[in-house]
């Protein structure tokens, strides 16, 4: 099996290449793979969301055996983020793993801020409007929100590594 990925910001690549070291697996761009990867090959596919989507995902189920699909998004995660993604991603006799990475506003374009910005704006506002009420990790959710940051850890790649040994 090869990891192919996509990745705009740099976090689904930085999980790629830890579970390619870890598992001693081959890990490719979706872009090179099309010519690097035969066609058919089996894959664990990595993507970043766009709007719930996991980018490239319908790209690598056309070209290749996906036998398991990881979306990276900003969300911490959650059952309620897996099932939003089962739902909008459509991935044949394959299990969707999902990984919490992170936001870099100075890295996309400025559409992209901005859908995120819209996104995110009435958490960002209740989470204002708390004050000095605040607690900590409330206080590091509005400054990642605001600033960036990752959380990208390679503790994270446990569940996904755990399902490797036994696909």
């Amino acid at each position: 099996m090869v990891i192919v990925y996509r990745s705009n910001t740099g976090f689904t690549r930085e999980y790629a290449e830890m579970l390619g070291k870890a598992e001693k697996m081959k890990v490719c761009p979706l872009a090179e793979a099309q010519s690097k990867v035969g066609s058919g090959e089996s894959v664990f596919y990595m993507g970043p969301l766009m709007a719930g989507h996991i980018t490239g995902v319908d790209q690598a189920v056309k070209q290749f055996t996906v036998k398991g699909v990881c979306g990276v998004g900003m969300s911490p995660a959650s059952q309620q983020v897996l099932d939003t993604l089962s739902k909008a991603n459509y991935v044949p006799s394959a299990p969707l793993f999902y990984l919490q990475g992170g936001w870099a506003p100075k890295k996309v374009g400025w559409l992209k801020r901005r859908m995120v910005g819209m996104a995110t704006k009435s958490i960002r506002e209740s989470l204002r409007d708390k004050g000095s009420r605040r607690t900590p990790e409330e206080n590091k959710q509005l400054d990642f929100l605001l600033h960036g940051g990752s959380f990208v850890a390679f503790e994270n790649l446990e569940t996904i590594r755990e399902w490797m040994k036994g696909a």
